[in-house]
């Protein structure tokens, strides 16, 4: 499912404008993004948990150049589903 046609579903759904519910949406995200950003935990009901986490630095091997290259550390967003969501999607 493309960010279109979910935001036409949820639209649908919750009886809405699709320009408002990609507002809502985009929000949303930013939402998660900026809090993760900070450094804190972002707990959804139902869904699951988003937390920061952060990859260390490391050395890549390049095979073409036969070269180390180093790569910088990195911000990026953990998730974990919540039981609920496991128990919807194993059964």
């Amino acid at each position: 499912m493309n960010n279109r046609t979910f935001i036409d579903r949820m639209a649908e759904v919750l009886g809405a404008d699709a320009d408002e519910m990609q507002t809502q949406v985009s929000a949303l995200v930013n939402l998660l993004v900026n809090q993760t950003k900070m450094g804190n935990t972002l707990t959804v009901k139902n869904l699951g948990v988003f937390e920061p986490k952060t990859k260390a630095a490391r050395r890549m091997y390049n095979p073409t150049t036969k070269t180390f290259n180093a790569v910088p550390a990195k911000q990026t967003i953990g998730f974990k589903m919540s039981g609920t969501l496991k128990d919807k999607l194993n059964s």
